[in-house]
C-alpha cells in the first residue's frame, strides 16, 4: 500500500519561493551537520507559511514574511551576512522591504543561499 499526501488545490495554488526553495532543497541534500539542516527545515516551514497564507490568509502575509526572513538569517548567519557587507547579494537582500515584489524577494532569498553555500552546491 503507498500513502501519499494530498493537498487541496486552494493550499498551494501560488509557488513563488521556487527558488529559494530549489537552492534549499539542495542545501539541506548536501550539509553534513544537524544545525543546518534544522535552520533548513525552519527555513521550509517559513516558506509554506508565507505560501498557505498568500491563498487562504492574505492578511498574515506581512507577518509570514517576516518570519521567513528571520529563518534566512538564522539559516546564513548574521555573522556571515555582517562579515560580507559588500557581496552584491548580501546588500540586495539587506535592501528589501515590505514593498518588494515576491518575485524578486524569491530571487534575492535564493541568491543569497547560493552565496552563502556555494561550496556545498559546487
Amino acid at each position: 500500500m503507498v500513502l501519499t499526501q494530498v493537498e487541496p488545490s486552494a493550499t498551494r495554488t501560488l509557488n513563488p519561493f521556487r527558488r529559494t526553495r530549489a537552492i534549499a532543497e539542495h542545501t539541506l541534500r548536501e550539509a553534513k551537520d544537524d544545525v543546518t539542516h534544522l535552520r533548513l527545515l525552519s527555513l521550509f516551514h517559513a516558506l509554506a507559511a508565507c505560501e498557505t497564507a498568500l491563498s487562504q490568509a492574505p492578511g498574515t502575509l506581512r507577518e509570514k514574511l517576516d518570519a521567513l526572513r528571520t529563518a534566512v538569517v538564522d539559516l546564513v548567519g548574521e555573522d556571515w551576512l555582517t562579515s560580507h557587507p559588500t557581496h552584491p547579494d548580501v546588500r540586495a537582500f539587506r535592501r528589501l522591504d515590505d514593498t518588494a515584489l515576491l518575485s524578486r524577494l524569491d530571487e534575492a532569498l535564493s541568491n543569497l543561499l547560493r552565496a552563502r553555500f556555494f561550496q556545498l552546491a559546487a
